[in-house]
């Protein structure tokens, strides 16, 4: 599980949370806990997106979990409700 302790991602941090996030995908599931996050913005939603599909080609589970009603709603204005998949469970 990968554990996020920023309160915001933005584009300032989509290199080293690529790098991390690739490192996450070498095990079978790929789990983030957002607990700590409040804001995103369209570039790490992109990340996301883009995991979420090599998740899927690569058949692994992909969950963002713990995601806050402020980010769940970031999520919805962006149309991608469903990067959050079973989320919170």
């Amino acid at each position: 599980m990968m554990y996020i302790d920023k309160d915001e991602l933005n584009i300032y941090d989509v290199e080293s949370f690529h790098r991390d996030l690739l490192q996450e995908f070498k095990n079978p599931e790929v789990l983030i806990d957002m607990k700590n996050v409040n804001k995103i913005d369209i570039s790490i939603i992109q990340l996301f997106i883009s995991l979420h599909k090599s998740s899927q080609d690569s058949s692994k589970k992909f969950v963002l979990q713990n995601v806050n009603d402020e980010l769940r709603f970031i999520f919805e204005r962006a149309a991608c409700t469903f990067l959050l998949g079973d989320a919170d469970e």
